[in-house]
C-alpha cells in the first residue's frame, strides 16, 4: 500500500512540473504546493570581467532530504540570460516533505564542466587561459513544503580567480624597452576537479596548464595597500581555479603556480620564484600585483572576497643577488625572494628573516653553503644546492617550518625545524661514514620523489631525548649505495634515546626502492631497519610491518 502510495504522489510531482507554468496545480491537488525560487548570479562587481554575464543557462535537480535523487524529478537545463537580475524556478512539491534544491550556472555550450544526474560538476582544466567563460556559480538550498512560497537563491562561485597584474610605471617600462606583453598563460599544481553541488565538497586533483591567450583588455582594480582604494594595474593574467580543499569546500588552501608572459616577437618572462604557497579560497580573488616585468620584481599577493573587504594579504618582494653582501642584506628582509645568480657560491647568513626564499635558476652551479648551525623561524630553498659539512648537528636550529624544492642536498645536514619537506630532492653523499641526512629533532619530516645516493649509509633517523616523537614519510623516493655498508639499510632507525624510555617513530614509507645496500642488522631488509631500539613503527605500502614492543 505504501509503494503505491509513493509512486502515485511521483506521478503527481512529475505531472504537475510538466505544467507547472498554469501558476494553479497546487488548487488543483491539495496535497501539492507551488514553490518558485528567485535564482541570481551573485555578480556585483561593476568591471567586465567575473561580473557574472558571461552566464546564461541554469541547471538543477531536486533530492530528498537525505540527499538522495528523486526519479520523478529528473535533472533540469534551462536557458537563463537573465540570472543577474533573477531568474524564476517554479516546481511542484508534495507537502510536508523536506527537500534540497541543487542549482549550477554557466555558460551555455562551455566543455569546462560537465554536469551529471547526482549534479556532481566535473571540471576540465584543458584551453586557454584569461578565458571569462569559464566563469561559474553554484548553491544548494532545503526547503520543508507546507504550502505555495517563494524563496530567493543566491550563487556563489566555487571559483578562487587568480589574478596577476603589473604597475604603470612597471608596464610603461617595458613598452619603452621594446617588449609589448600581449599573452599570458599559467600552471597551477593539484587543482580540484569535481565539485559536489549538493554539499558543497569538492574531491581530485589535477595540474592545471591553461595555454597561451591574450591578456585582458582592461584594468585589474586591487586595493594592495589596504588604505580602502582600488589602485590600477595592467591585467596579465586571469584565472578560475577549484581550490582544492578537502573538508567543506570552502577553506583557505595553498597552491603552487607559475606565469609565464610573452610579447609578439616571442620574448618571455616566466614568474614561478616565491609562488609556492599562493592561498586560494572559493568566491574570493587572489591578486598577484606589483613590478612584475622589471629586472627586481617586488609584488604582493591579496586574497579579497569579490563582493566584500579584502583580506589575507600578504607581501612578497623579490631581489636579485649577485654578491655576499646583496644575499646577506636581501635575506634580512621578511617574505623576500632572494634570486640568486646562477654559478655562483654564498654561504647561508646566520639568522635570515622569516619567511625568506633562496632560489636560483640553476640548482646544479648554484649553492649555498651552510658550514655552522644557523637559526630561523620560516625558510625555503628552491632549485639550489645546500650544502653542509660531514659533521655532527650542523643544521637550521629553532625553525618552525623549512622547505627544499628541485634542490640538491650535499654533506649530512641535521634537520631542525618541527616541519621539514623535500620534494623533488636529490641528496648526494660519497663518504661512507657518513649519512645523507639526519632526520634528527624534526616532529614531521616528509620526502616526496626524492632521490639519495650514497656509499652505503642514507638515513638515520635518531634523536637524544629532545622531541617526544617523528613521523616520517618517504613517498616515491630512490636510494643507491655505491656500496654496502655492513648491516645498513636505508632508513636506518635509532629509537634507543633517552635510556629506559624511547622515542616513538612512525615511519611510512610508500612506493620506495633501496638498491645497493646490506640488509638491515636487525630488519634482514635492505630498505628499512631499527638497528637499536623497540619504539618505531614501520609502514611499508600500506601495511605494517614493524609494531613498537
Amino acid at each position: 500500500m505504501k509503494k503505491v502510495t509513493i509512486f502515485g504522489m511521483f506521478a503527481a510531482l512529475m505531472l504537475a512540473n510538466s505544467c507547472s507554468d498554469d501558476n494553479n496545480v497546487s488548487q488543483a491537488d491539495s496535497s501539492l504546493a507551488q514553490v518558485t525560487f528567485k535564482v541570481s548570479a551573485d555578480g556585483a562587481l561593476t568591471r567586465a570581467i567575473s561580473d557574472g554575464t558571461t552566464v546564461d543557462e541554469l541547471v538543477y535537480r531536486v533530492f530528498d532530504k537525505n540527499g538522495n535523487p528523486i526519479d520523478a524529478l529528473p535533472l533540469v537545463k534551462v536557458s537563463a540570460t537573465d540570472l543577474s537580475s533573477g531568474h524564476t524556478v517554479a516546481l511542484i512539491l508534495a507537502k510536508g516533505q523536506t527537500y534540497k534544491v541543487a542549482f549550477w550556472a554557466q555558460k551555455a555550450g562551455t566543455t569546462a564542466y560537465s554536469v551529471n544526474d547526482n549534479m556532481q560538476v566535473s571540471v576540465n582544466y584543458s584551453g586557454a587561459n584569461n578565458d571569462e567563460s569559464r566563469d561559474a556559480f553554484f548553491n544548494a538550498v532545503e526547503i520543508t513544503v507546507n504550502g505555495d512560497v517563494a524563496q530567493t537563491v543566491e550563487l556563489k562561485r566555487p571559483f578562487a580567480q587568480l589574478n596577476v597584474g603589473t604597475t604603470t610605471a612597471d608596464w610603461n617600462a617595458a613598452v619603452a624597452s621594446g617588449a609589448t606583453f600581449d599573452e599570458s598563460k599559467v600552471t597551477v599544481k593539484q587543482a580540484a576537479t569535481t565539485l559536489n553541488v549538493l554539499d558543497g565538497k569538492v574531491s581530485g586533483a589535477a595540474d592545471v596548464n591553461f595555454t597561451y591567450a591574450a591578456k585582458p583588455g582592461e584594468s585589474l582594480k586591487v586595493d594592495a595597500d589596504g588604505d580602502g582604494t582600488k589602485e590600477d594595474y595592467e591585467y596579465l593574467s586571469m584565472s578560475y581555479i577549484l581550490p582544492n580543499d578537502a573538508t567543506d569546500g570552502t577553506q583557505k588552501t595553498l597552491a603552487s603556480a607559475e606565469f609565464t608572459f610573452k610579447t609578439a616577437s616571442g620574448t618571455e618572462i616566466v614568474v614561478k620564484n616565491g609562488l609556492q604557497n599562493l592561498p586560494l579560497q572559493r568566491n574570493y580573488r587572489t591578486n598577484i600585483v606589483g613590478n612584475i616585468l622589471s629586472g627586481t620584481t617586488t609584488f604582493s599577493v591579496v586574497v579579497d572576497p569579490a563582493f566584500s573587504t579584502p583580506d589575507h594579504n600578504t607581501t612578497y618582494r623579490m631581489v636579485h643577488a649577485s654578491t655576499q653582501a646583496e644575499m646577506t642584506a636581501a635575506a634580512s628582509q621578511p617574505n623576500t625572494v632572494v634570486k640568486l645568480a646562477a654559478g655562483n657560491s654564498y654561504t647561508l647568513s646566520t639568522a635570515p628573516a622569516d619567511g625568506v626564499v633562496f632560489s636560483s635558476d640553476d640548482a646544479a652551479t648554484t649553492t649555498i653553503s651552510i658550514p655552522a648551525a644557523v637559526t630561523a623561524t620560516n625558510v625555503s630553498f628552491e632549485n639550489v644546492t645546500v650544502e653542509s659539512p660531514n659533521a655532527d648537528y650542523v643544521g637550521i636550529q629553532h625553525a618552525t617550518t623549512v622547505k627544499y624544492k628541485g634542490c640538491v642536498i650535499t654533506g649530512q645536514p641535521f634537520s631542525y625545524a618541527a616541519d621539514a619537506s623535500y620534494e623533488d630532492c636529490n641528496f648526494v653523499q660519497t663518504v661512507s661514514t657518513s649519512y645523507n641526512i639526519w632526520t634528527y629533532g624534526s616532529s614531521n619530516i616528509t620526502f616526496t620523489r626524492c632521490a639519495f645516493s650514497c656509499a652505503g649509509k642514507s638515513v638515520l633517523i635518531y634523536n637524544e631525548g629532545s622531541i617526544t616523537g617523528q613521523t616520517a614519510t618517504f613517498q616515491d623516493c630512490t636510494f643507491n649505495a655505491s656500496a654496502s655498508v655492513t648491516g645498513k639499510a636505508a632508513i636506518e632507525i635509532d629509537s634507543s634515546l633517552p635510556a629506559g624510555v624511547g622515542t616513538p617513530y612512525k615511519v611510512v614509507i610508500n612506493n620506495c626502492t633501496a638498491t645497493g645496500f646490506d640488509n638491515g642488522s636487525v630488519s634482514g631488509n635492505s630498505l628499512w631497519n631499527e638497528k637499536r631500539g623497540t619504539k618505531a613503527t614501520v609502514i611499508v605500502d600500506g601495511v605494517t610491518v614493524k609494531n613498537p614492543s
